[in-house]
């Protein structure tokens, strides 16, 4: 039997609480005791990843996730979701929440506005590279029916343009290029106090790597994979027809993962880019009606932000560690409300170049769920900080597989209920029975903030 098997089986279930309009889970649950785990749907060879997972108003849970024959190169991956009922504990058979014909949706991310509507927010790759993705999302006032997808009354692009205007070309003074050369600077300078680049090149980051990925990251700054006739201003102002870069590449290839932070009547999305690998911010103070957008939060491979509110109103990032060792969850701070950040640091977790997902619980306390490995996916933790990200004295592990096993619990995301329960949904495969190929679904956890604590 395989471990996710076992540790299934492992939780007790003692009784049932029936309180009426209230979530049912075995009262081991619901008293801290314990944990429980369970497949949405049955392990299945089709890839399936990056589950998000919202609470409706009826208490009921609404999942969804991407599955087809692969990922960015497949033209038949699609957003399917599912729904908990609360009454009857029971995971409904899956059904199709979004599909852009031909082409492979990803990254699915849901929640509820202040209006009360439900958001399904995600991207289409266009071109089989992630540098092509376009975001997407769609809007419902009627979702809470007991089986099938949610009544869609609005769909549209939300379309990035974070770099200001650029309608002659991208010239020499343009703003955003100017915002990343000082952001590197300023991260080249982090890396040097902490060791990671040195004069004797003993640290984890030599100059002549740091100098390829920053010229890299800035010719798509500057566009010049899209160029055509444009004007720039000389040191004597005067305009000058040259050729120059045009912005495309900095308006497309955005992504989505985690859900929004929403304070006061701001909804705050977090964005990254595989093209850039850093990250950044939707911003809309209206519902979404429109949207602007923070500076980047630039780092090396700082990608996939979570985001928790302080209790002094400012904000902290995490964010998955997609560059070189070593490997850390990354973390970024603003002060005015998600509009500009602060150098990107390491922190003391782990990271193997996956995401996490964190969420503010009742209590005060953070709870941040990952893959706390410098390598592999094998194992997924919850931790627990009562100092708002200083210290993560509690932790718990939901899965525990084999270092090097074809084991993975990974790409999760983490909601705390209108009962103060916390919900794991993750990407759960393991080895098939031929042991050379895996098998796949996506699991929900449940326990309590007490259980965390044991």
């Amino acid at each position: 039997m395989n471990k996710i098997a076992l540790l299934i089986l492992s939780f007790t279930i003692l009784n049932f609480s029936c309180t009426k309009k209230k979530i049912f889970y075995p009262l081991s649950v619901t008293t801290g005791d314990s944990i429980l785990v369970e497949n949405i749907f049955p392990f299945q060879s089709q890839h399936c990843h990056a589950s998000t997972v919202v609470e409706l108003p009826n208490h009921d849970l609404l999942a969804a996730w991407f599955q087809g024959s692969g990922e960015r190169t497949a033209d038949d991956v699609k957003i399917l979701g599912s729904r908990f009922n609360s009454k009857t504990r029971k995971w409904s058979e899956p059904f199709l929440m979004a599909d852009t014909e031909g082409f492979p949706d990803i990254n699915p991310v849901l929640f509820l506005d202040l209006k009360s509507r439900l958001w399904l927010v995600w991207y289409t790759v266009m071109a089989y590279q992630w540098e092509s993705s376009l975001i997407k999302y769609r809007i419902s006032t009627s979702y809470m029916q007991n089986d099938g997808p949610p009544v869609w009354t609005w769909q549209d692009v939300l379309h990035v343009k974070a770099d200001g205007s650029a309608p002659e070309g991208i010239t020499s003074n343009d703003s955003f290029v100017k915002i990343l050369e000082r952001k590197y600077r300023e991260y080249y300078e982090y890396l040097v106090s902490q060791g990671h680049i040195s004069n004797e090149n003993k640290g984890f980051i030599n100059e002549e790597i740091w100098k390829n990925s920053l010229q890299r990251y800035m010719d798509i700054a500057r566009g010049t994979n899209f160029m055509a006739e444009g004007i720039d201003i000389n040191e004597k102002g005067e305009r000058i027809r040259t050729r120059l870069g045009y912005p495309l590449m900095r308006r497309i290839g955005w992504q989505t993962r985690n859900k929004p932070l929403i304070i006061d009547n701001r909804i705050l999305l977090p964005l990254y880019s595989d093209g850039f690998d850093f990250s950044l911010i939707a911003i809309s103070d209206n519902n979404g009606e429109s949207w602007f957008f923070s500076d980047p939060i630039v780092g090396g491979g700082s990608i996939q932000p979570t985001l928790a509110l302080n209790k002094d109103s400012s904000i902290t990032a995490y964010m998955r560690d997609n560059g070189p060792l070593p490997k850390r969850i990354m973390k970024s701070q603003s002060t005015d409300k998600g509009i500009t950040w602060s150098t990107v640091e390491d922190t003391s977790i782990p990271n193997p170049g996956s995401a996490a997902d964190i969420i503010v619980l009742k209590s005060g306390r953070w709870a941040l769920v990952s893959n706390d490995l410098e390598s592999g996916r094998h194992r997924l933790t919850v931790k627990l900080s009562e100092d708002e990200g200083k210290s993560w004295p509690y932790s718990r592990t939901i899965v525990n597989g084999e270092p090097g096993s074809q084991t993975r619990a990974h790409y999760p995301a983490i909601i705390q209920d209108s009962d103060e329960l916390i919900h794991v949904t993750f990407t759960n495969q393991i080895p098939s029975g031929d042991g050379k190929s895996n098998i796949k679904n996506i699991a929900h956890a449940v326990f309590s903030e007490k259980w965390l604590m044991k």
